[in-house]
């Protein structure tokens, strides 16, 4: 069976938004109050903003088609509040394309 595009898309969004937290929390955040850069958070957050947007239009897309079962899609979606949840989640939408594909 061929993995919709949405799903896939999904996939790459999750790890992508997941560094972009990390990144964020991690690195832009200690800047802004250790270094006394505010315009780490402000490029950093602007970014994380972006593809936390994309990355709910696509999940809401994905469940709207019925590629994705709503309980799965709010394990994706509370995963991409929580640092480093978007790597789980990443492996996970994974693991579930590799299983809809017979690749798993």
């Amino acid at each position: 069976m061929k993995t919709p595009l949405s799903l896939r898309y999904l996939s790459i969004l999750a790890l992508v938004e997941g560094a972009s937290l990390v990144a964020l929390v991690a690195i832009a955040m200690p800047l802004k109050y250790l270094a006394d850069l505010p315009e780490a958070v402000r490029v950093v957050g602007l970014a994380h903003g972006a593809l936390f947007l994309l990355a709910t239009a696509t999940l809401a897309t994905t469940l709207a088609r019925g590629h994705l079962s709503p309980p799965k899609g709010a394990s994706v979606f509370v995963a991409s509040l929580i640092p480093f949840a978007g790597l789980w989640s990443h492996r996970m939408l994974a693991r579930y394309i590799a299983a809809r594909s017979g690749r798993g």
